[in-house]
């Protein structure tokens, strides 16, 4: 039970399935206020008071406000008196749901201020399910010996509010039950005509006179255009009738947006640019053949559009919101039942015995020589790129790298005191690259180590003296310090950068950063090795064909005419984006080394996939793409 539900009676009258039922959600809103109407004079005359109100709070489905009311011999209150009832109300709402009673001063219209008060207001929540959907407040006369006792009534009073928001929950239920069986009615009732022509007619006068329209217009796609099928209430449709066209304008413009249409515009949908809609067509029909209410509704099946439904109304009697779900509930059965019944309809053998006929003629005719030569020739060639088998390539631009690399960083920070190598030098294992100033580090260990003395003679005395805890403090100052002692020699000993492997200084021009400071966070040099490399960006759509050991050749830009063979060594199991494209790292060793190969040299790869055909390694990128977008 929520909310929404609030909007049906307790007394709901019988409906049946003649009623109208977009008449239906109106019957329940003055239902609703008949209720509350009635609920508010039991509550005065129970507690003896003349005027009271029922104030029910905003929700998705309502604008808050009073929703009843009783002032004496008027069934409204004025303005004045509104807005302070309503202030009460929403207190109490505000108050977690505190009943409120306070004295009350209410003034004619020649009164003076300050009078004495002369009513008791008295508000009582209204609960739902546990939650406050508002309030009914009573201005009981001054003199109520007990307002406790007033409130206990009032407040029992209120619960025939969820009494009745529970009987209009079930009433909706069994009301769902009725609108599904009627849906199957209404197919069912269609079923009975002959053909799609008949069925439709059906359709739109059971349409018609369930939903109260003026007329109900079917229209189906036929030849990429939509016609008019049925109109309510015609038996006979001339094609060419002003009516007929105008209709079928309005179904064109609801099928081109492939959306529902509604005319006028509700102001949720004006002021919504999402679910804004062209309605120029819709307003034509409305001038001349109303004006009228329109509502238009696509007919799918499997979600493809195959028709439309046209729905008009008096224009003082618009579609009510909550009419909308019902209509387009039938129409997603109307649309699949109308279409299945014009194939049943459809004499298919004769329209492939036709097809197969044109097609024939067009083959073996006399006509179109030097075209039919044209195409004998495109179908040799068809045929040729289709059996003839071509050696595979999978081709990939590719990059040189050196298979083993280091970079060097200084073992800690500071300054940078000689650097021995430049790019371009070779180097051996051990050789000396850069140097680190230590004078700052020679000078920490001095003073370390003199504070080590110092913390050893303070151990020494302190052991003479029989202070025990105090020797064991010092002795572990003393540990710390050794430890930092440590660290700073460490430190000297790392201050010779050697190399760690054999190979070629590839970066690190260190001659103008003598002198500055560095950090860990700096790569000085670059050793590469000896030893090269092709990596090879081979695209997502060839990693399939990768293997390891496949076989090869690339070729350099600067060697554009020399190809170099190949094997593949590695294959990164892991897809990269490179430009805008997602590629797979293949690392190919070259098989014959040679000095004109550095890394970072670009080109092209070639790897061998095995056979092929022409047509095949053509197609092969429009198969893959049409793969992709019809997979499901």
């Amino acid at each position: 039970m929520t909310t929404e539900e609030s909007t049906t009676p307790s007394q709901t009258p019988v409906e049946t399935s003649d009623t109208p039922l977009a008449t239906r959600p109106r019957q329940r809103n003055a239902e609703l206020i008949e209720f509350l109407s009635v609920l508010v004079r039991f509550q005065c005359r129970l507690l003896g008071a003349d005027t009271g109100a029922i104030y029910l709070v905003q929700s998705a489905s309502r604008t808050g406000g009073i929703a009843a009311s009783v002032s004496g011999t008027a069934s409204t209150l004025d303005e004045p008196l509104s807005k302070r009832i309503t202030a009460i109300a929403e207190r109490a709402v505000q108050d977690n749901g505190r009943p409120i009673a306070e004295p009350i001063e209410i003034t004619g219209p020649g009164a003076l201020y300050g009078n004495e008060p002369t009513h008791l207001a008295l508000a009582v929540p209204l609960r739902a399910e546990g939650n406050v959907e508002g309030a009914a407040v009573v201005l009981a006369p001054r003199a109520t010996r007990d307002p406790d006792e007033a409130l206990a009534k009032l407040g029992l009073t209120t619960s025939r509010f969820e009494a009745h928001l529970w009987r209009r929950s079930a009433l909706q239920e069994a009301e769902q039950k009725v609108i599904l069986r009627e849906t199957l009615v209404l197919l069912d009732r269609a079923q009975q005509g002959t053909d799609a022509k008949a069925m439709s007619s059906l359709m739109a006068d059971e349409l018609r006179r369930r939903f109260a329209c003026t007329r109900v217009s079917i229209g189906m796609i036929k030849a990429d255009r939509i016609r008019v099928v049925a109109v309510s209430g015609s038996d006979d449709l001339d094609k060419h009738a002003p009516a007929v066209e105008a209709l079928e304008a309005v179904m064109e413009e609801t099928s081109l947006q492939d959306a529902e249409v509604i005319y006028p515009a509700p102001d949720a949908i004006e002021n919504d640019p999402a679910q804004r809609r062209v309605i120029s067509e819709h307003a034509r029909l409305s001038e001349a053949f109303g004006p009228s209410s329109i509502v238009s509704i696509p007919l799918r099946i499997e979600g493809d559009l195959v028709g439309v439904i046209v729905l008009e109304r008096d224009q003082n009697d618009p579609f009510p919101a909550a009419s909308l779900p019902l209509v387009r509930l039938i129409a997603e059965f109307v649309g699949p039942a109308v279409y299945t019944r014009r194939l049943a309809d459809r004499r298919a053998p004769q329209v492939l015995r036709d097809d197969f006929r044109d097609l024939g003629a067009a083959i073996v005719g006399p006509r179109h020589t030097a075209k039919k030569l044209v195409a004998l020739t495109l179908i040799v060639i068809l045929a040729l790129a289709a059996g003839v088998p071509i050696p595979s390539r999978i081709a990939a631009p590719m990059e040189l790298h050196a298979e083993t690399s280091r970079a060097i960083v200084p073992p800690f920070a500071g300054y940078l005191a000689k650097a021995h190598v430049r790019p371009g030098d070779r180097v051996a294992a051990g050789d000396l690259l850069v140097e680190m100033a230590t004078d700052q580090l020679s000078l920490s260990l001095a003073e370390v180590n003199a504070n080590l003395d110092t913390l050893r003679t303070r151990r020494d005395d302190a052991l003479a003296k029989g202070r025990r805890s105090d020797a064991r403090a010092i002795q572990a100052e003393i540990d710390e310090a050794s430890v930092s002692v440590q660290l700073i020699e460490r430190s000297l000993a790392e201050s010779q950068i050697r190399a760690p492997i054999d190979g070629t200084v590839s970066i690190g021009d260190l001659e103008r950063l003598e002198g500055a400071p560095v950090d860990a966070t700096k790569i000085l040099l670059e050793i590469v090795g000896d030893t090269t490399i092709a990596v090879i960006e081979v695209p997502e759509a060839d990693a399939d064909r990768m293997k390891q050991g496949q076989t090869g050749w690339i070729t350099t830009r600067g060697q554009a005419g020399r190809r170099i063979p190949v094997t593949v060594a590695r294959i990164n199991p892991v897809a990269q984006l490179r430009e805008g494209r997602s590629v797979y790292l293949v690392e190919a060793s070259i098989d014959r080394e040679s000095p004109q190969l550095r890394p970072g040299m670009t080109g092209s790869a070639r790897l061998r996939a095995g056979w092929s055909t022409t047509l095949w390694e053509l197609a092969r990128p429009v198969v893959d793409v049409v793969r992709l977008r019809l997979w499901w």
